[in-house]
């Protein structure tokens, strides 16, 4: 009995002990005594100094009061309901600001009126994420507060927009001293720049005016100036070799460079006037100008490609004359040296046709003969161009060109004829040595090509049964016909082999392009269906807290999928590319899914004073019951009412009159008189 009563009393003190102690931990909302207030003393005594400092400055500045508190923890209210609590207990005002932070619980809020900072809401949020946020998350307990003070003495002054200010004037003063700079050699520069672009203009094509149009107009003008003294200078020498050559040729020998120079002159002459006219007169725009500087460009360069054509002929000629009795004695050495090719050929024939059929050396059997009668030609027109050297020159050296010219090609066709000789014996019995290789080589192609048609599902089928059929008949003519004329049966089954390896290739590139792409498309898809599954199932279990938004993107999403599985037969490309969309459409209904959701269970803890029943908010999320929108919790995408806007998440709060619904960012926004409330908290 003693026993049990003892344990009775543990028990008791136990619960109570249990009870009792979240309530000790808990700071209830009260009138705060002073500007920072620790009574957790987790401030040092130089860091609350620092913290006071701080505050004073920022009233001494801007007369805005700032009040730090940290205490264990909010509960059982949120971070906004606790200091809203508190501001009212502290007869808080228009221009008090307030930073609470909840050391245990990890919470803080940070609230700033309106009208203290000239409605400056972005420049609050700034603050509170970039500076407060970020030393609390580090413990940094001081260095927040001192943040929060810090800050508030430029939010809505414009001078923490006036951060560009100093590397603006830094840029306006190296933009000055480069332009002083540009100053000093900009002459320099600009000649440079002249230079570069004739140099540039005399590369393009002068009798091209679509290519001359890109050419500045003081460049065109200096390039017209110095193409018609070129052209003048051509035309000077033209007209002193003219004479001479016909000193030296007949009438037809000269006639076109007597052509050509005349054109020269008569376009020349109507450059130098457009020329005169252009130095002479004024123009009222410069497109008249730069079309004159045009023509002037073009014709001279037109005349000045004539004559360098025909000048060089003219040049070559004259060189053939002067050297002939050299190139002739080549020549005749030549002509020996391709005679005594003749009776092997000649025997080298008669051993062919000992060999091979007569359709395989049809391309060769008269070559001996044919060989010999431009060697005869040959001679013939070396004999009578070396009668033409001994003449004097009176007008006889366009025929002792002819000869010449005529005897070299006759020896080169001499020389080609009887290579043909020599290349078809060595080709006849390369050709003889290879075929098997060559029909087992085109019979495996041939299979391939079977396989593939049977396989199906080729862009080409048709091309490559054409190919199929070829080869197949090379095979049977090489096998008929291979010993009489191997190279005739060799030729043909090497094109028909090379023909169908073309066609495999491109077979072999389409089967791995759309293997390539089902593997894609099977990736696609699977990533396609997880999406729209897992978002299907996370908005049907909380239908009750999802707007319009996310559930238009799911349904587009379902459609998307559709698409892409109709469309795997006929078009995987298309297929892929919805299952992608379909994916792409499935995250963002997930995100705004999620927003919805975060929104809704805070609308509806600020509703109920910060009072949160866990089984009651998991029932309104998914739909089960409906109390969060009879009490204004609906989803801020289809919300009715006049009101404000505002982010998810730690963004910046407003309220305004009418009878719809107010906004609120994470933590939620707090009233008092004047335009209300700016700021936000959270877990840090």
């Amino acid at each position: 009995m003693r026993l049990t009563r003892v344990l009775s009393l543990l028990a008791a003190i136990l619960t109570a002990a249990t009870l009792v102690a979240p309530a000790a931990v808990a700071d209830p909302p009260f009138r705060l005594p002073n500007y920072v207030t620790d009574d957790l003393g987790i401030l040092t005594h130089n860091q609350l100094t620092e913290v006071q400092q701080a505050v004073d400055a920022l009233y001494r500045d801007r007369h805005i009061r700032l009040w730090v508190v940290y205490v264990r923890s909010f509960s059982p209210q949120t971070s906004m309901g606790w200091t809203q609590a508190t501001r009212q207990a502290s007869d808080l005002g228009d221009f008090d600001a307030i930073l609470a932070v909840a050391v245990l619980d990890r919470s803080y809020y940070f609230q700033v009126p309106s009208d203290a900072v000239g409605g400056a809401a972005a420049e609050v949020d700034a603050l509170r994420r970039d500076k407060i946020e970020p030393a609390l998350h580090n413990d940094h307990w001081a260095d927040a507060a001192i943040a929060a003070a810090d800050g508030l003495t430029t939010v809505g002054t414009g001078s923490s927009n006036r951060s560009w200010l100093k590397p603006l004037l830094i840029v306006l003063a190296v933009i000055v001293l480069a332009i002083s700079a540009l100053l000093l050699w900009s002459y320099r520069r600009s000649r440079k720049r002249h230079e570069a672009q004739l140099a540039a203009a005399k590369r393009v094509d002068p009798t091209n005016a679509k290519a001359l149009a890109a050419v500045p107009l003081d460049v065109l003008d200096e390039l017209s100036r110095s193409i018609v003294v070129d052209v003048d200078n051509a035309v000077r020498t033209s007209t002193n070799e003219l004479a001479l050559a016909a000193e030296e040729f007949n009438h037809q020998q000269t006639d076109r460079f007597k052509r050509a120079v005349e054109n020269a002159k008569s376009t020349l002459q109507q450059a130098f006037n457009v020329r005169l006219v252009l130095d002479d007169e004024y123009f009222e725009t410069p497109e008249d100008r730069r079309n004159l500087l045009t023509r002037v460009v073009v014709a001279a360069a037109r005349a000045n490609r004539e004559l360098d054509a025909q000048t060089k002929s003219f040049h070559e000629l004259r060189d053939l004359v002067i050297n002939a009795p050299d190139r002739l004695d080549s020549l005749t050495q030549k002509l020996v040296d391709i005679s005594a090719r003749i009776d092997p050929a000649k025997a080298k024939l008669t051993q062919l046709h000992g060999e091979f059929a007569e359709t395989a050396l049809v391309s060769v059997a008269r070559n001996a003969d044919a060989a010999k009668e431009r060697l005869d030609f040959a001679d013939h027109s070396i004999s009578r161009a070396r009668e033409l050297v001994a003449r004097p020159a009176t007008g006889g050296q366009s025929e002792l060109v002819d000869c010449v010219r005529a005897a070299e090609a006759a020896l080169q066709q001499a020389g080609s004829i009887l290579d043909a000789v020599d290349s078809a014996a060595s080709d006849i019995r390369r050709a003889v040595a290879t075929l098997p290789a060559a029909i087992d080589d085109t019979q495996q192609g041939i299979n391939e090509a079977v396989a593939q048609l049977t396989q199906g599902g080729l862009s080409n089928a048709e091309e490559l049964t054409k190919g199929r059929d070829a080869a197949v008949a090379a095979v049977a003519a090489a096998q008929a016909n291979g010993s009489a004329d191997p190279l005739g049966a060799f030729t043909q089954l090497t094109q028909a082999d090379a023909e169908l390896d073309r066609l495999l290739a491109g077979v072999t590139q389409e089967r791995a392009t759309a293997e390539r792409l089902s593997r894609s498309f099977d990736k696609a898809l699977f990533t396609a269906e997880s999406r729209v599954r897992s978002v299907t199932d996370y908005i049907d279990t909380r239908r009750g807290s999802v707007g319009p938004e996310a559930r238009t993107r799911l349904s587009e999403a379902a459609r998307q999928l559709e698409a892409a599985q109709a469309k795997q037969k006929t078009n995987i490309t298309e297929a892929i590319a919805h299952a992608n969309g379909a994916s792409r459409l499935a995250a963002q209904a997930q995100q705004l899914a999620n927003d919805d959701v975060e929104w809704t269970q805070q609308r509806y803890m600020n509703n109920n004073a910060g009072q949160r029943d866990p089984v009651e908010t998991a029932a309104m999320v998914g739909g089960i019951i409906l109390r969060a929108l009879a009490n204004g919790a609906s989803s801020p995408r289809y919300r009715s009412g006049g009101g404000s806007t505002s982010s998810s998440g730690g963004g910046s709060t407003s309220s305004s009159g009418g009878g719809g619904w107010t906004s609120s960012t994470y933590g939620g926004s707090s009233g008092s008189s004047g335009g209300g409330m700016l700021g936000g908290g959270g877990r840090f």
